[in-house]
């Protein structure tokens, strides 16, 4: 009898792979492995169907959840494929531990108790030392932290700086470590798919806004969106047994150097390396920074066109260039566009989103020239508001180009939402009100399409204008900045169906930093994904080294 596992497993570090044939060793069965870019399948034969369901429930029991799967099946086949993949000679990847090592390390009866080096083939950092029991050093480590020290500490991958959430918080850049997935749904908003990856293989760093009940019990803390994850190796995983046993369950994490009282030095690591942060969908996951855990890709020295580079990152790592594409670029330091690719006519920019302002008169002036309604809402809006008005109007940009990023600084900047004169940084504090909204639906802001000499544009004046009418209205700003995300959103996926209707397009690819708004993300990955089938990159972030990657397709 041969049981057939079907899994869509998009990344390239194996662990499915090896804990099955250690699974298949302990069992004393034969298998194989047959992996074709994102499919892999794992085959085990037996005379039995008691054996079968034996493996079964064992390899079941070992396999993690990971970000990077996403539909599994079994089934019972006929025979064995006539290949067998082989798992290639690697540099084991920096990863976080496995089942099993967690049961043999929280096992008081198992020689590996309490032993922060305990690995196996699959998982670990490739760092060894004396192998023993460290229960004694966590303890008095847990005792430093509640006496309110902070506590310098070596992890696998890197040094930080370990304390209970205060006022130093303020001052630094930090994270949350919690216990468990429970500390985060006490601690914050989150949803069941955000809760599904918090607790996946990989551990990664996922930003949320906080509850009322994190703002009691650390009320020192003003940061309002915070990124969080539960630990990631055994440094930090034993750290939080202890701390939970004199009631703690939530640290702050930093790699900035602040002054420590004790030291928690067990460890040498080989080299420094960011953890994952991302952001998650009901039907996807995307990376938006970090290394730890994730492969080498070949990358491009040479300078690359940013958005056509993107593009073809994700084109490479999902197999499309037989597709006829539209790929949307949403970075929010470089150049925004929406591209079209066929193989019989090669890249082409349909629509760019980037404008160029001098000023906020020039903007204003602009929009008074444009029609009567315009010059109705400069007026109006200059009556209502004069001091702000005033205040901003005599803005200068120093840099003149402008993506989509920066026009919702502009945005931000004319509802005073900021007192920033930086685009980018105005831009950052609307992202952050519509990250914070927990409504459903925001109002309707006007994305409008200019043509000028043949080419398509986005005329910015317009979405600037219907802010500026909604805020008249009395809007509150966290709706009106979620409704400036959303609107744009919509649009999008007018332009992409109509798109399709006209160009014949069969693939969708979105790249860039934007991504990282959990709201953009979420409402594109489900509202266009209806229409189309929408790719994003794997295990690259979606700006930054992907680009050099798609570079060397160029």
């Amino acid at each position: 009898m041969i049981l057939e596992f079907s899994i869509d497993y998009r990344t390239s570090s194996s662990i499915y792979e090896k804990l099955f044939l250690q699974t298949l060793k302990e069992h004393s069965l034969n298998g194989k492995i047959v992996k074709e870019h994102f499919l892999l399948k794992l085959y085990v034969e037996a005379d039995t169907a008691d054996a079968l369901e034996s493996f079964a429930t064992s390899l079941s029991s070992v396999l993690p959840h990971s970000i990077f799967v996403r539909q599994t099946s079994a089934q019972l086949v006929e025979e064995m494929p006539d290949t067998d993949y082989e798992i290639e000679e690697q540099k084991k990847y920096p990863l976080p531990f496995c089942p099993q090592c967690l049961q043999r390390v929280m096992d008081s009866k198992n020689r590996d108790y309490y032993n922060i080096y305990t690995a196996c083939d699959a998982c670990g950092y490739n760092v060894s030392g004396e192998n023993r029991s460290y229960k004694k050093e966590f303890e008095e480590a847990a005792v430093t932290i509640k006496a309110g020290k902070v506590l310098e500490v070596n992890t696998f991958y890197g040094k930080y700086y370990v304390g209970i959430p205060a006022k130093i918080c303020n001052t630094i850049p930090f994270d949350i470590v919690v216990y468990d997935l429970a500390t985060v749904e006490k601690y914050a908003n989150v949803e069941k798919y955000e809760i599904t990856a918090l607790g996946s293989f990989e551990k990664p760093l996922i930003k949320l806004k906080k509850k009322l009940s994190f703002t009691m019990d650390h009320e020192e803390v003003e940061a309002d969106l915070i990124r969080f994850k539960l630990p990631d190796d055994f440094i930090l995983h034993l750290l939080m047994e202890e701390l939970h046993n004199v009631g703690i369950d939530a640290v702050f994490i930093t790699k900035k150097k602040i002054p420590a009282q004790e030291k928690l030095l067990l460890t040498d690591f080989k080299e420094e390396l960011d953890p994952i942060e991302v952001v998650v969908s009901e039907n996807d996951v995307v990376i938006v920074s970090g290394e730890k855990g994730l492969p080498q890709f070949p990358l491009n020295a040479k300078e690359v066109n940013p958005s056509i580079g993107s593009f073809f990152s994700v084109v490479r790592e999902h197999q499309l260039a037989d597709e006829n594409i539209a790929g949307i670029s949403l970075s929010k330091e470089y150049k925004n566009n929406l591209l079209v690719y066929g193989k019989k006519y090669g890249i082409v920019e349909y629509l760019s989103f980037n404008f160029e302002f001098e000023s906020m008169q020039e903007i204003f002036d602009k929009i008074v020239n444009s029609d009567e309604n315009g010059s109705k809402i400069v007026a109006n809006y200059q009556k209502k508001y004069p001091e702000h008005f005033e205040r901003i109007s005599g803005i200068i940009f120093e840099d003149k180009s402008f993506n989509l990023f920066k026009l919702w600084g502009v945005v931000a900047m004319v509802l005073d939402y900021t007192s920033s004169n930086d685009p980018i940084k105005a831009a950052e504090v609307l992202e952050e009100n519509a990250i914070s909204f927990l409504g459903e639906k925001g109002p309707r802001i006007d994305y409008k399409l200019l043509n000028i000499d043949g080419k398509v544009y986005l005329d910015p004046l317009m979405t600037i204008r219907t802010a500026m009418s909604f805020r008249l209205a009395g809007v509150d700003p966290l709706m009106l900045s979620y409704g400036v995300i959303e609107s744009f959103l919509e649009f999008l996926a007018n332009e992409l169906d109509e798109m399709k209707q006209n160009m014949d397009i069969t693939a969708i690819t979105a790249s860039g930093s934007l991504l990282s708004n959990k709201h953009l993300f979420s409402k594109m990955s489900r509202e266009i994904s209806v229409n189309h089938n929408i790719y994003f990159n794997n295990e690259l972030p979606v700006d930054g080294r992907n680009m050099f990657y798609g570079g060397m397709s160029l």
